[in-house]
């Protein structure tokens, strides 16, 4: 739960974007190739090509490929790029196409960085953060709702009430849904402050140290996915994919979250703020189940699934003031995100993380 701590915000805003997965590299689908490089072989569903690169063979469906060789073997075998030739072997040959194109590509490319701020106990200044306004897609209310994303934790981040992950909602208990991080010390592991805290703002403020399969002595990127059950009057969290956190109290109460801007890197009023890396934001009016969580973690998405209303790939071009909303489906209203701080200097910015989070293609 959030220390209450005052602060004012100067806020910075501007406009630039790109499109998401705009970085080359191996595919993370078995078998896929990268770009430049020869054919991908071995796994049951090999991946394409990258530009100018060579099949994807074997498996049960071969992959698409771009400027190079249709996938060959297989049951079905994909459709050459464009630029390529034909695709041979399997039920079905690929065809050929025509001159140029582009295939699929590995997804991890820039990562927000909120490194204005600062770690560990140090007070925070800077108040680096994205707002992000919803509007009507917002989750409210007692609605089921799913908020996940990447991060990129340091040994030094590992410290509640004073480094704030994300929020939303005002002020008042059950109001607000948000994460920072836990209790002091994993439970019965003295030495490991790798934990979590989940919070509603009262009632469902979980600092209980439960064991993440964590070592905060590391640095390293983490998935962390959160969900509300409102028919069942349950918060979970989830980490790198597997359900953690289950956070039930005797006095299970409905949430009233209040509408609000959408607050990734601080938790305004109180500016308890995040120093790492951010990358993948998903923003959802539906609860994601374990297993829809689970199998999609460490992938990027089509961007048109059911629920989704809010994706931030950040992938943005360096010095934009602005992250990209990439929701496709039919009718969407995107929801631009703006970076703000407190001064022009420590706005957040978009870099080219090593290492890259583990973030394939759909």
């Amino acid at each position: 739960m959030p220390i209450r701590r005052l602060g004012a915000l100067a806020m910075a805003a501007g406009c630039l974007g790109i499109t998401a997965c705009s970085d080359t590299g191996n595919s993370s689908t078995p078998g896929g190739a990268a770009a430049g490089s020869s054919s991908g072989g071995g796994g049951s569903s090999p991946g394409g090509a990258g530009t100018n690169g060579g099949a994807g063979s074997g498996g049960v469906v071969a992959g698409m490929a771009g400027g190079g060789a249709g996938g060959s073997g297989g049951s079905v075998a994909g459709a050459a790029g464009i630029g390529g030739v034909s695709g041979g072997g399997g039920a079905l040959g690929g065809s050929a196409g025509a001159s140029g194109g582009m295939g699929p590509m590995a997804c991890a490319g820039r990562a927000l960085s909120l490194a204005a701020n600062t770690t560990g106990m140090e007070k925070d200044a800077a108040h680096a953060l994205v707002s992000i306004e919803l509007g009507p897609d917002l989750p409210i209310g007692n609605a089921d709702r799913t908020i996940e994303f990447w991060m990129y934790v340091k040994p030094t981040d590992w410290v509640a009430e004073v480094n704030e992950i994300y929020v939303y909602g005002t002020v008042g208990k059950l109001q607000q849904v948000g994460l920072d991080f836990g209790m002091p010390a994993v439970m019965g592991m003295p030495g490991n402050h790798a934990s979590l805290g989940p919070y509603t703002d009262g009632v469902y403020d979980d600092d209980t140290g439960v064991y993440l399969g964590l070592d905060s002595t590391q640095a390293q990127w983490l998935h962390v996915a959160m969900t509300w059950d409102g028919a069942n009057l349950t918060l979970r969290t989830y980490v790198n994919g597997a359900l953690k956190i289950t956070t039930k109290p005797a006095n299970a109460t409905p949430l009233i979250t209040t509408a609000s801007p959408f607050y990734m890197g601080c938790n305004p009023p109180y500016y308890g703020c995040f120093n790492g890396l951010v990358d993948e934001l998903r923003i959802w009016n539906v609860r994601r189940s374990d297993a829809d969580i689970m199998a999609s973690y460490d992938k990027a998405l089509a961007g048109n699934e059911p629920g989704l209303v809010g994706y931030y790939h950040f992938d943005d071009e360096p010095g934009s003031l602005t992250a990209k909303d990439s929701v496709a489906s039919a009718g969407h209203t995107a929801h631009t995100g703006m970076l703000m701080a407190a001064m022009p200097s420590a706005v957040p910015t978009f870099v080219t993380p090593d290492p890259l989070p583990p973030v394939g293609c759909p």
